[in-house]
């Protein structure tokens, strides 16, 4: 299917029983962009053999530096089990660790190592260069950033 400017993921208009088409849909189009920008942005992240939910967690113990595994959970808005399940990989290859909390045994506590950091860094530079070419399709010189901030005040 061919892409264009107005319609970039080069998906047809999904007719809704109503007047309005499902792509016109709010609530449908923030689904359907979460899933076709996820999909890129892991394609992107592939060559440093890590996922956009991974490098979530590595960029929020990043600016953090050191957080309980159910404050990850809260500030990243995802389950224990789904935090557990991308903090796996990440552990087994080095780049973070799960060490038991000095004040509730029952937490633990995840801190970036220094392969973590470099990695991060390199999947900062490539999320980078993604985020501009985003931007490049949303007219305005920091429209995406606007986009960003209106789309926080949803969360």
């Amino acid at each position: 299917m061919q892409q264009n400017k107005e319609n970039p993921s080069g998906t047809k208009p999904i007719q809704a029983n109503g007047d309005m088409p499902l792509s016109g849909r709010f609530c449908f189009v923030l689904q359907r962009i979460n899933r076709v920008i996820s999909r890129r942005l892991n394609s992107v992240l592939q060559s440093i053999g890590i996922t956009g939910s991974q490098l979530m967690i590595l960029d929020a113990i990043g600016l953090d530096g050191d957080l309980r595994q159910k404050d990850l959970a809260e500030l990243l808005g995802k389950d224990h089990a789904t935090i557990t399940a991308n903090l796996a990989p990440l552990v087994r290859r080095g780049l973070v660790v799960r060490d038991e909390d000095r004040k509730d045994r029952r937490a633990h506590r995840i801190v970036l190592t220094p392969d973590g950091a470099s990695l991060l860094g390199q999947a900062r530079e490539l999320v980078e260069g993604f985020e501009a070419d985003l931007g490049c399709r949303i007219s305005g010189e920091h429209a995406l950033v606007e986009l960003c901030r209106v789309l926080n005040r949803l969360s």
